[in-house]
């Protein structure tokens, strides 16, 4: 029987799937200083290569913010060092199949060496694996409220981002009416996800013009984390598919309510011999790390 996507564990196994589909390029990610999901097709060769010894990604997704612009203070790259390639490695594991591109599959990489100390999962992994030393394992959930606009990149620029047009108007929370209305759009969200391994547990509207909130089902945090920043990329690939644009912002009108926040739950269990004052030891070493990255 064919490899399945979720059954991809090795490198063998990748290299296996992809000879399977007759695939002639595969796409590959990895997340920026910002957990902004960045990459390219690759060539099946190429791939190869990268499953074997890694492969080069410019370390200025480490060194600049969401709208390319490069940061000025920071000690790991910059004109300094002329920004060169950092290491990178494919993750098998993260294997996914992309549903609207025939057949095409995508992994996740993650930046390695030096580069790993400020590279978004390389922190978490670390974190997390001290917190398995102390007696814990972690797991997560997340739920996003996101903004789903009638516009588009060129439209919203032409509008110098305001005056923006939302999918439907006015306030209508857990609306059964528009869930109905939009229901090729939300089912569309619901398979897409279902497919790429980051399972919705529930789609409804918020209150809000435009408003959506997609809760996703627990998993252990560090595969959570993977399928947030999948989750948030692929819905604006959705969205913009249609014509429409969704974001993610936390406030992106003073006229409106600050709706589209993101929600983050962590929940962690806790061995018996463990005392819980060592999960605020855990929850100090997380905040020291994420600060330390934000000053790098």
């Amino acid at each position: 029987m064919p490899l399945k996507p979720e059954q991809v564990k090795s490198l063998a196994d990748a290299k296996k799937i992809v000879e399977e589909r007759g695939l002639t390029h595969v796409k590959v990610g990895v997340f920026d200083g910002d957990a902004i999901l960045r990459g390219k097709y690759m060539s099946k060769a190429k791939f190869f290569s990268a499953l074997d010894g890694g492969f080069g990604f410019c370390d200025v997704v480490l060194g600049w913010d969401s709208n390319d612009q490069l940061f000025d203070n920071v000690n790991y790259t910059g004109w300094h060092t002329a920004y060169p390639d950092a290491w990178v490695r494919v993750i098998p594991e993260t294997c996914r199949e992309i549903p609207f591109e025939d057949g095409m599959l995508f992994f996740l990489a993650e930046f390695v060496n030096k580069a790993e100390e400020i590279c978004p999962r390389g922190v978490l992994r670390r974190v997390l694996d001290k917190a398995a030393k102390m007696g814990y394992e972690a797991y997560a959930a997340a739920e996003y409220e996101f903004f789903m606009f009638d516009e588009t990149p060129e439209s919203v620029r032409e509008k110098g981002y305001r005056n923006l047009t939302p999918m439907t108007p006015g306030f209508f929370g857990y609306s059964v009416l528009r869930g109905s209305v939009w229901a090729e759009l939300y089912h569309e969200i619901l398979d897409t996800c279902e497919k790429m391994r980051m399972p919705i547990e529930g789609l409804h509207t918020e209150t809000g013009p435009g408003v959506l909130e997609a809760a996703l089902r627990v998993d252990e945090a560090l595969a959570m984390a993977d399928k947030a920043a999948l989750f948030k990329t692929f819905t604006k690939i959705l969205a913009q598919k249609r014509g429409w644009m969704a974001t993610f912002m936390a406030k992106w009108s003073r006229d409106w309510p600050g709706q589209s926040r993101d929600h983050f739950a962590m929940k962690v269990a806790i061995q018996p011999r463990r005392s819980a004052s060592t999960f605020v030891k855990v929850l100090n070493s997380a905040a020291r790390s994420a600060a330390s990255s934000a000053s790098a």
